[in-house]
């Protein structure tokens, strides 16, 4: 999507979650660029958001009457888990979708604390749907994401930091991502890079039946 019409689906959603009063971070790529005040350089063909699951409900009543059709499949998810346990295929479980268009925005869940935060996704084992909790200390939820409002093309909004994508997209090579590191690479706050090193060491996981 060009830019011009990026911002306006991006301020769209930032006014309703800021108007609910919904906390959310701005993610992947174009959260990353948002957090450095960097233009956008390139095309970007989704938004990515995350948000706490408990305001998942809030959530889908922002989209009633609008151009989007708000989809949750959290409980009819077709991911699967792989050897690494990771899951596979379609990326959100929660997404919103312009009528008409392939654009969308897509939601990833976590569940937070004051001690601890947890990444939440869904997969389907033998027909049996699953949820799969990642859990670390909140710290590294503060090294990864601004927890700051910040102003963007006049768009209010919280984002994750840059270094948190830079980092992710150094294990890619689709040719978007290598160009977000060649962007990204001038930005980096090496002592943030830093504080988010060794945290797999902290990292519980469990697995529930829904």
């Amino acid at each position: 999507m060009k830019k011009e019409a990026l911002l306006k689906q991006l301020a769209f959603v930032c006014d309703k979650l800021n108007n609910i009063g919904i906390e959310y971070y701005v993610v992947g790529a174009l959260g990353a660029y948002i957090d450095r005040n960097i233009d956008l350089t390139r095309e970007h063909e989704d938004i990515d958001i995350m948000i706490l699951e408990k305001d998942i409900d809030k959530l889908k009543k922002i989209f009633k009457h609008t151009d989007y059709t708000f989809i949750d499949k959290r409980k009819s998810s077709t991911k699967i888990l792989n050897d690494k346990g990771f899951t596979e295929g379609e990326e959100h479980d929660v997404y919103a979708t312009l009528k008409g268009t392939d654009f969308h925005i897509g939601f990833f869940v976590i569940d937070k604390d004051e001690n601890n935060y947890s990444t939440i996704d869904y997969f389907v084992d033998n027909g049996v749907q699953k949820r799969l909790i990642r859990t670390l200390p909140i710290r590294y939820f503060n090294y990864q994401y601004d927890d700051n409002y910040k102003i963007y093309n006049g768009i209010k909004l919280k984002t994750t930091r840059l270094e948190t994508v830079y980092n992710n997209k150094l294990n890619m090579d689709r040719e978007k991502d290598l160009y977000d590191v060649r962007i990204f690479e001038k930005y980096i706050n090496k002592s943030i890079i830093d504080k988010m090193k060794g945290k797999s060491k902290f990292r519980h996981t469990s697995i529930e039946v829904l």
